[in-house]
């Protein structure tokens, strides 16, 4: 008995370490996030109003929103482009620096990086200075060459919108996906490429039979994280129709062609007249599960071929 206390006692100390993290998890994450659900099931406003309503505002955004399935589509579009390009481009570009002709390698890896690290009010800020109507670098540039005789309102389209932020998207994150394929690429085993030149595989082979299913794994998280953060997206298109850039200020863009749900969320919670805090909730819980749903297709999807076997 005195044995068991002993070791009871001793091994108490652990807990107690790190009962300060969870403490400060419940506090600052898991009661926020419980109550945001309770909020979503509210009819809360600016001025005080909270009358409990169950599931009536997911049935409202489900069933009856136009808005939310819009903004839902939108950003779906957005990843279906910008995600093969980012996959594609950052392989080839990672097999470009992590091949014999580049020499500098750290160098050529921290310039395509730095675009990352650059915080999305930059780029938000880069691009609408890109792509303004008046005096944009594009329009500039395009009316030098003669391509074009009159300058073009790329933020005033619903079409010419989209490829924007789809661009700003794929510029911002390529980067990031070139950074994780090199760290990939570095860890795969000489030998392995060794033995196919070897057997006389040419480079298209190494590529295709070897490097692709070797990043397997890079490949599943780098398409689960991009879904995830593709379906929070609302810093970019927000700055680009602010006002200044696009001539005024547009909530969604031009016929909500870039409207996401978490600016839904925003527009619905802090903007306006209404400030309805339940129903922007229950657009957070909603994205939260198509959040959900789409990485679990995803990932059943790129492990597709392993569940056959």
């Amino acid at each position: 008995m005195q044995k068991a206390k002993g070791i009871s006692s001793k091994n108490k100390w652990p807990y107690l370490f790190i009962t300060p993290y969870f403490l400060s998890y419940a506090v600052l994450s898991l009661f926020p996030i419980l109550f945001t659900l309770y909020i979503s099931l509210t009819d809360w406003d600016l001025y005080g109003n909270r009358n409990f309503i169950g599931l009536s505002n997911y049935t409202q955004l489900f069933f009856h929103d136009a808005f939310f399935w819009k903004s839902l589509l939108n950003v779906i579009i957005f990843m279906a482009v910008y995600l093969p390009a980012l996959v594609l481009m950052g392989m080839l570009m990672a097999s470009l620096i992590e091949s014999k002709l580049i020499r500098r390698k750290t160098f050529f890896r921290l310039s395509v990086f730095s675009a990352y690290m650059t915080t999305p009010v930059a780029v938000g800020i880069i691009f609408s200075l890109l792509f303004d109507w008046q005096g944009g670098f594009f329009n500039n540039m395009l009316m030098e060459m003669g391509l074009i005789q009159e300058k073009i309102n790329w933020l005033g389209s619903a079409s010419s919108s989209r490829w924007v932020v789809i661009l700003m998207v794929f510029w911002k994150n390529l980067g990031y996906f070139v950074m994780f394929y090199t760290a990939g690429m570095a860890s795969i085993d000489t030998s392995i490429y060794e033995a196919a030149v070897i057997d006389g595989a040419s480079s298209k082979d190494v590529f295709t039979r070897i490097t692709i299913p070797l990043l397997k794994p890079i490949n599943l998280f780098l398409i689960i994280t991009s879904i995830i953060s593709g379906l929070q997206l609302v810093e970019e298109p927000m700055l680009l129709f602010s006002g200044w850039a696009s001539g005024s200020s547009m909530v969604g863009g031009p016929d909500g062609s870039t409207f996401t749900p978490i600016w839904y969320m925003f527009d619905a919670s802090f903007n306006g007249s209404a400030f309805k805090y339940g129903k922007g909730a229950a657009i957070a819980y909603g994205t939260f599960l198509f959040i959900a749903l789409f990485s679990v297709v995803g990932m059943k999807w790129i492990n597709r071929d392993g569940d056959d076997k």
